[in-house]
This record gives C-alpha cells, structure tokens and sequence, in this order.
C-alpha cells in the first residue's frame, strides 16, 4: 500500500517536472511568463488610481471685477487644477465642453460683486461634464471646497453660513448615473476582448492543429489568408455589440442620442484598429497558449491607458503619450459623445482617423509579418 501511493507520487511528480520543462523551455512562454507582470505591476502603480488630479477647467467671468478674480485665482493655484481656459461667450464654453478638454465649467454672473456687497445670495454656476460621471463627483466635490475656502478667506465667513449659492448642472448625464459610464465603456471594453481573442487564435490554432501547412499550399494568397481571418471575428464581434446595444436601450435606459449607423461605423474602424494587433500576437505564437499569454498582456495595460479606470490627465507624462496611441482611448471618446450626445461629424471625425491611422499600421505589419513567418 505504502509502495503504491509512493509510485504514484512518483508518477505525479515526473509529470510536474515535465510540465515546467515543458513551459520553461520554449522562449516565447518565458516572456510571456515573466515580462507581463512586471509591466502590469508598473503601469498598476503609476497610472491605477482614483483620484482625481491635473484637471483641466474653464471660467466664463461675465462680472470682471477684483472679487471675480480673486475667486478665480482661487481655482488657478489649487494643485488640482493643471490648466484653465478663460472664455468670453458661451459658444466657447460649449465646444471645450463637447471635445471633452475640460471636466468643470464655472460661469461667474455679472451680478456677482453686487450681490456679495448687497450681503444677497450671489450664484456660481458649474457645468460638469457627465460623460465621466465619477471624475464628476470628484471634481464636483473639489470645486465647492474651493468656494468654501474662498468665502472663508476672503469674505470671511465660515460654513455652515455661505453667501455663494452653486448651481450645479450635469451635461449629458443629469443624475451622474454610474451605469451609463460603465455599461458605454464595457460595451467598448467586450468588443476589443472577442476581436483580439479571435484574431489571436486564428493562426495560432492552425499551427496547433497542424492545418496551417495545408493553408499555405492553397491558392490563397497570405492577404486573402489574412482577410478571411478578419471578416468573421470583425462580424461576430458586430453580433454581439448588436446585442450590448439593444441591452443599453431597454435594460439600463440609455439614451442614443446620436446615430446607429454612425455608432456601427466607428464600431467596425476599432474593431479593424484590433484586429491588426490579434493577427500580429497569433503569428508570432505557436501555440493557442501562448497566444492567450499575449491577449492578457495586451489587454491589461490597454485598458488602463485609455483612461477607464483612471483620467488620462492623472498619468505620468509618458504614460500619457501611450494613452494617446491607445485605440481604446479614442473609441471611449467616440461612444460617450454618439450614446450621450449628437456628436458633429467635425468631433467624430477628430476620433476616428487616428483609428483608422492605427488599423492602417497594425494590418500592414501583421501582414509584412506573416509574409516573413511564410518566407
């Protein structure tokens, strides 16, 4: 009895040292293995945070005067704030807005002085840009503090007493619901992962199955081969965004304030943008292993650079270079501004051509690619 459970021991043992022979042996898996986390990790602790840091605003200053600027320097030299925008008509106001440069607008009435020397309720609009609906509540809480501080030490009145009233409005997102943020960024989210992981499996299931030589001595040319990988992962993925878009409609209630037509357009560009990267990851691997090693380590940094769990503005500065190469980045964009709001051609044009820019060179490397891999 004592000599059977040993062999078997011994059985499982040889096969565990197989295994790790197995894995460690191949350089590809020893990359994958080791390299990922480590970038994860870094790009975990420096760009993963929930704070709200380096934002940028805008002040429409209707009333002009020392009071006025004294509460705008307020805003200026808080540490938070990386940039503000001073503009002079509301359309102004609007376009910063819309494209997205700014997370608070604060509209300052010509009223203002007088109601604050009359010892009456003087207004201070802001405009926060619901898109992002938790930056939002962030920036929200920030900006009372600062009226809260001003009041204090420049009018010298302590809360709970205040003679500013804040008019808080929510553009696009009303109620700042959290569920219309994440179900637009999921949606975006779950497309990328069925694109790359089909994408990254074509090949690499052919090599692993042992078919990929009979593909090779077909008629096909390696751009037909490429094409016929593409079209499939690009449609079902299309299917399946189908079904995420109708769940938004009827189950969470988010309005389409934009076009469908539009959306789908945008959608297939991304999706062509991620399909590059998935043909690049399946014909540099072997194995379908390794080429779901290589989804996960694209996938994690990508989706942390495009600035869903954390604002782009909070990155260190080469991290934001990355960001503004990531096609997530500009696809979050693109479906906030179609789902929430009419975007103009002009905006969705301003998102798209670097998708297509970025499909243009991840399809013509995967090609040049597997050409090499064929040659």
């Amino acid at each position: 009895m004592k000599y059977s459970f040993l062999s078997r021991l011994s059985r499982i043992w040889a096969l565990i040292i197989k295994e790790f022979q197995i894995i460690w042996s191949d350089p590809r898996n020893r990359i994958m293995i080791i390299l990922p986390p480590l970038l994860q990790m870094t790009l975990f602790a420096f760009s993963a945070t929930l704070e709200v840091n380096n934002i940028s605003m805008l002040v429409y200053d209707k009333d002009n005067t020392q009071i006025s600027r004294a509460l705008i320097d307020k805003f200026e030299n808080t540490p938070i704030v990386k940039k503000v925008y001073h503009v002079d008509n509301q359309q102004d106001m609007i376009n910063l807005i819309d494209q997205q440069k700014v997370y608070l607008a604060v509209t300052i009435p010509n009223d203002f002085t007088k109601n604050i020397y009359r010892g009456t309720s003087a207004k201070v609009q802001f405009i926060l840009d619901g898109r992002k609906s938790n930056a939002a509540q962030i920036v929200q809480n920030y900006a009372t503090q600062i009226i809260n501080n001003y009041q204090s030490e420049i009018l010298g009145i302590t809360p709970p007493a205040s003679r500013i009233t804040i008019d808080i409005r929510n553009w696009y997102n009303p109620n700042l619901d959290y569920q219309w943020f994440i179900v637009i960024s999921l949606t975006g989210i779950l497309a990328m992962v069925m694109t790359l992981s089909i994408t990254a499996l074509a090949v690499a299931q052919e090599k692993e199955l042992g078919t990929f030589d009979q593909i090779i001595v077909s008629p096909l040319k390696p751009y037909e081969i490429l094409i016929g990988k593409t079209i499939p992962a690009i449609i079902i993925t299309l299917l399946d965004v189908t079904i995420m878009v109708v769940a938004a409609l009827y189950l969470f209630h988010i309005p389409l304030m934009g076009s469908i037509f539009m959306l789908y357009g945008c959608m297939t560009v991304f999706l062509l943008s991620i399909a590059g990267i998935g043909l690049f990851i399946s014909t540099l691997c072997q194995t379908q292993q390794q080429a779901i090693l290589g989804v996960f380590a694209f996938l994690a940094p990508t989706v942390l650079l495009s600035g869903f769990v954390t604002p782009i503005e909070n990155m260190p500065l080469y991290f934001q270079k990355f960001a503004y190469i990531n096609p997530l980045t500009y696809f979050f964009r693109l479906m906030k501004g179609i789902y929430l709001k009419d975007f103009p051609l002009e905006n969705i044009w301003m998102n798209t051509w670097p998708l297509l820019i970025i499909a243009l060179i991840t399809l013509t490397f995967a090609g040049w690619f597997f050409n090499k891999k064929l040659d």
